[in-house]
C-alpha cells in the first residue's frame, strides 16, 4: 500500500469520532504494529467480531502504536490488509493511538492533580540498586514507593515518570471465560503511566481509549490477565465503569508450547501465501477454543454469528493443528465453484496461467486433489505451461524403460489420433481397445503416457488429463516423449 492509512477516507480514517448509540455493545481489536498479524491475534479479532454481530454491537479497530521504537507504519498496513483478506470487517477505525498522545498526557496529569498518581524522579541507577538489594535478600522486587511517600514538587524540566498509586485490598472482576477473578492490590507495584519521554505506557493508553470509545467488553489473550487488575484500578480512578472481560487461552503449537516460528507459520499472511482460502482460515481459527452446537466443523459466517458466545470459549489452550487446517481448506476448495477459484488461483500460477478459458475445467479436475491453492497451481502447471515440460527422474526410472516402449507409444499415438472424439470417454475406449488388441495391460500405456503429458508419476485420471489438455497439446507432448524414449529407455522390458 503506497499511501498512509491515515490519508484514506471512509473506514480507514485515523481520527476518531464516536457515534452516540445507547445500550449497544462495543468491542475492539487493538493490535500493535510491531510485526505481521499473528494467527492468535486474528482469532481474537474474529471472536470480537462475532460477539459484536451476535449482539448487534459495534466492532472498533484500534492500532496501538505508541511503542515508537518497535511500531512501523508498514506493519499497520499489513495487519489491516490481512484483516480485510480474512473477512474481519470493522465498524469504526482504524484509530491510531499515536494521534492521541496529548489526550493520554492530559489524563495522566489529571490523575496527579486528583492525588491518584504522582511524579517519580527515581533514576534508573536507583531503581536498579533497589532491584539488586531485593534479589540479594531473596525477595521479589517491588518499587519502594519513595516518591509516593515524599510527594515532592517536581519541575516539568526535571526528568520524571508518572506512577499510579495502587490501592490496597482485593481487586475483583468477572471474566466470561474464567468466571470470577480476584487479585490482591498489595501485590501490585505502583506502575508507570507516563514515561520520562512523555509517551504513555500500555496501561494508560488502553484504558483511556476504552473509556473514550465506550468499550463495553474487552476480549483479548489470557497473557493480558495480569494486566487487568491494573486496568480495573484505572477505570475506578477515572470514575468510569469497567468493561466486561474475556481472556481467551493462548494457541499452542504441536509441541504444546506457545505457537512460534520454530513449529511453523504463525502469521495470517504466511497462510495466505500458502494458498489457504480466507473463509477456511476464518473457520479454522474460530474452532480454536470454541465448539459450535452439535460439534459441526464447517460453518458459514451467518451460522457463526448466530451461535457464537464468549462464555462458550474453552478455558484450556487450543493446539494449532496444521493438518486439520489443510483438511478444512480442502473441504472449502472442493465446495467452491471452479469459476470462483480461478481468480484466486491466478497469483499462484504467475506467468504460466495459460488459456484462461480452459482454467475452470482444469480447476474442476484438480479440486478433489488439492489441499491449497499453491498445491493446485503446482498440479495445474503441466496443463498451463505452453512449452516443453521436464520429466521427474523418479517417473522416468519407473515408467520409461524397455525396448517395447517406443513401438507401444507410437501405436498409442495412432489410436488417440483416430479417436472419434478427444474427451475422457472416447480416449479411454481407444486406449483400452489398443491394450486388449496388443495383449498387454492398459497400465503399460497409461503410466508412460502420464509421464509424457505431465512429467510426473501422479495426476488425475489420465483420460481427464487428455481431455483437459486437448488434442493438440496432448499429441505434441506424446511426440516429444517418443523422441526422447531412445535416450531415456534402455533396459529390457
Amino acid at each position: 500500500m503506497d499511501c498512509s492509512l491515515r490519508s484514506l477516507d471512509g473506514p480507514w480514517g485515523g481520527s476518531y469520532h464516536r457515534p452516540a448509540v445507547a445500550n449497544s455493545p462495543r468491542v475492539r481489536f487493538a493490535p500493535s504494529p510491531t510485526g505481521y498479524l499473528h494467527v492468535g491475534g486474528a482469532r481474537t479479532a474474529i471472536f470480537n467480531l462475532l460477539y459484536a454481530r451476535h449482539h448487534g454491537g459495534t466492532f472498533v479497530l484500534r492500532v496501538e502504536d505508541t511503542d515508537v521504537e518497535r511500531s512501523r507504519q508498514h506493519h499497520a498496513e499489513q495487519i489491516v490488509q490481512s484483516l480485510q483478506w480474512l473477512g474481519v470487517e470493522w465498524d469504526e477505525g482504524p484509530v491510531f493511538q499515536s494521534d492521541r498522545l496529548d489526550l493520554y498526557r492530559r489524563r495522566a496529569n489529571q490523575l496527579v492533580e486528583e492525588g491518584k498518581a504522582y511524579r517519580c524522579v527515581c533514576t534508573l541507577e536507583q531503581l536498579e540498586a533497589e532491584r539488586a538489594e531485593a534479589e540479594r535478600g531473596g525477595r521479589q522486587y517491588r518499587y519502594s514507593g519513595r516518591c509516593r511517600a515524599s510527594r515532592e514538587e517536581v519541575s516539568p524540566s526535571t526528568p520524571h515518570v508518572i506512577r499510579f498509586q495502587v490501592r490496597s485490598g482485593p481487586i475483583r472482576f468477572h471474566d466470561h471465560v474464567r468466571g470470577d477473578v480476584e487479585f490482591d492490590g498489595e501485590l501490585i507495584d505502583d506502575f508507570v503511566l507516563l514515561r520520562s519521554d512523555g509517551n504513555p505506557t500500555y496501561h494508560l493508553s488502553v484504558v483511556v481509549d476504552d473509556v473514550d470509545m465506550g468499550i463495553t467488553l474487552v476480549a483479548r489473550g489470557d497473557d493480558h490477565l495480569s494486566n487487568t487488575p491494573k486496568h480495573v484500578l484505572l477505570f475506578e480512578a477515572f470514575g468510569a465503569p469497567a468493561p466486561e472481560f474475556a481472556h481467551v487461552p493462548l494457541i499452542l503449537g504441536a509441541d504444546r508450547k506457545r505457537l512460534s516460528k520454530r513449529t511453523g507459520a504463525t502469521s495470517v499472511e504466511e497462510y495466505q501465501s500458502l494458498g489457504v482460502l480466507p473463509e477456511a482460515l476464518f473457520n479454522f481459527l474460530l474452532l480454536l477454543g470454541w465448539s459450535p452446537p452439535a460439534g459441526r466443523e464447517i460453518l458459514t459466517r451467518k451460522e457463526a454469528e448466530s451461535t457464537f458466545e464468549l462464555s462458550d470459549v474453552h478455558r484450556s489452550a487450543a493446539v494449532f493443528d496444521v493438518e486439520k487446517l489443510l483438511w478444512l481448506n480442502h473441504q472449502y476448495i472442493q465446495s467452491r465453484p471452479a469459476e470462483e477459484l480461478v481468480p484466486k488461483l491466478l497469483p499462484f500460477l504467475g506467468e504460466n496461467e495459460g488459456d484462461r478459458e480452459a482454467l475452470p475445467e482444469i480447476v474442476r479436475m484438480l479440486q478433489p486433489r488439492a489441499r491449497t491453492l499453491r498445491e493446485m497451481a503446482d498440479q495445474a502447471r503441466p496443463f498451463v505451461t505452453s512449452g516443453d515440460i521436464g520429466y521427474e527422474p523418479e517417473a522416468v526410472q519407473k515408467h520409461i524403460r524397455g525396448t517395447e516402449l517406443l513401438p507401444r507409444m507410437e501405436a498409442l499415438r495412432a489410436a488417440l489420433t483416430s479417436a472419434p472424439a478427444f474427451d475422457a470417454t472416447a480416449t479411454e475406449a481407444a486406449v483400452r481397445k489398443l491394450a486388449e488388441e496388443s495383449g498387454v495391460s492398459a497400465a503399460k500405456y497409461i503410466h508412460p503416457l502420464r509421464v509424457g503429458l505431465t512429467g510426473r508419476t501422479a495426476s488425475p485420471s489420465i483420460f481427464e488429463v487428455l481431455a483437459a489438455m486437448g488434442k493438440e497439446k496432448s499429441l505434441s507432448r506424446l511426440d516429444r516423449l517418443i523422441e526422447q524414449i531412445p535416450l531415456l529407455a534402455g533396459s529390457p522390458d
